[in-house]
């Protein structure tokens, strides 16, 4: 009797784990380029601000699996801007450009942000000539970075 309850036990165990572990998930490729259009090697990729699923290889490509329900990911490297996009349904592939973020040494919170953004607007004519050059295969980027104050 006691090895029925131990058994029992033992199934319940590994079914909780794997219906815990068979969470759907999806695909994403893509690379990830600095703003000067060189690939970013060993970026970190976040489903949240601390959860690690991803690095991107020395290149700046990446391929990772992420839970179906995911709507954001954040790319980060040191000495560039943390980059949350939005995920889109119908897209796999995506290719993102960060941004540099230099040292604003005695301005204001609203002036660095003004700069930022209009660094920010500029992401648009660098993502083309990414595509002119051949860094990206779309012509249109497939993830939307949000501006983040």
């Amino acid at each position: 009797m006691c090895h029925l309850k131990t058994f029992l036990t033992l199934v319940a165990v590994v079914f909780s784990f794997m219906t815990a572990r068979a969470q759907p998930t999806k695909t994403l490729t893509g690379r990830l380029l600095g703003e000067d259009l060189d690939g970013v090697p060993r970026a970190d990729i976040c489903a949240r601000d601390t959860t690690v699923i991803g690095t991107t290889d020395l290149k700046g490509y990446f391929k990772i699996d992420v839970p179906v329900n995911t709507s954001t990911l954040i790319f980060r490297y040191v000495g560039l801007e943390w980059t949350t996009v939005n995920l889109s349904e119908e897209c796999s592939n995506f290719e993102v450009i960060l941004l540099s973020r230099p040292t604003y040494d005695f301005m204001s919170i609203r002036r660095v942000n003004r700069q930022r953004l209009k660094q920010f607007k500029n992401l648009p004519q660098l993502y083309q000539e990414a595509y002119e050059k051949g860094l990206v295969k779309s012509p249109v980027p497939c993830a939307s970075p949000i501006f983040t104050k």
